[in-house]
């Protein structure tokens, strides 16, 4: 099957040829549980040759995520839950509808009237009626630092601020005051901080990962009462 440029189809005929009953024993066995791991890593990979700035680099790691993308979807075809056309199929309605400036009569006169549009239509389809429920809605398989960013972000949108907290003088004031006092200002200094406080969290016992998502349902639960006031 050699050629000199494969394509996309062909991509999905060579995973459907190893995954066949006479194709290879390791691929047949794959399942989505199987191959959880090695798709996330993929994804690290790709960020990773997009920092090099090397073509060749970044065509190879975002072709091995394109494998486990085709690969999922010859699982769930297999198993009757979805095919690649299904793929496909989803994420082009998905952008005609996201995007009703191009594809629609919307006018926009910017990118924020764009992202603005998107996040609504967005909440629509999902059934999103309250900024909790968005917040709810941000994975919780995201690295926990980004699901806290992002919570808090949106948070700040609704004018819900960490000064809205709940103990908020006995945690987060006193760490803000402690940064201005130790003239934590700059990306190296606080880098040293957040380093500092994961090993203070391991001689604790304590798991940064699953405390820190605990920290950030909490969070949601306070502005869940917030917003509820607030109507």
């Amino acid at each position: 099957m050699t050629k000199e440029k494969y394509t996309f189809d062909d991509l999905v005929e060579i995973v459907q040829k190893l995954r066949a009953p006479d194709g290879c024993p390791w691929d047949r066995e794959q399942t989505h549980e199987s191959l959880r791991e090695n798709t996330v890593e993929e994804v690290y990979e790709m960020l990773e040759a997009f920092d090099s700035e090397d073509g060749a680099k970044m065509a190879d790691e975002s072709g091995d995520l394109l494998l486990h993308i085709v690969f999922h979807a010859a699982i769930g075809e297999k198993d009757g839950e979805y095919n690649i056309n299904d793929v496909t199929d989803a994420v082009c309605r998905k952008l005609i509808l996201r995007h009703p400036h191009i594809f629609g009569d919307e006018n926009f006169s910017d990118a924020t009237e764009v992202l603005d549009n998107w996040d609504s239509l967005k909440r629509a389809e999902r059934g999103q009626t309250s900024v909790t429920a968005e917040m709810k809605g941000i994975s919780k398989y995201l690295p926990s630092l980004i699901r806290a960013l992002k919570v808090q972000k949106k948070a700040a949108k609704s004018d819900f601020t960490l000064e809205n907290r709940k103990n908020f003088e006995k945690y987060e004031k006193k760490v803000l005051h402690f940064c201005e006092i130790s003239g934590i200002n700059n990306e190296e200094d606080f880098s040293r901080l957040l380093f500092g406080m994961l090993a203070i969290a391991d001689k604790l016992g304590i798991q940064p990962e699953i405390a820190l998502n605990s920290e950030t349902d909490r969070f949601i639960a306070e502005f869940d009462e917030f917003e509820s006031n607030k109507h």
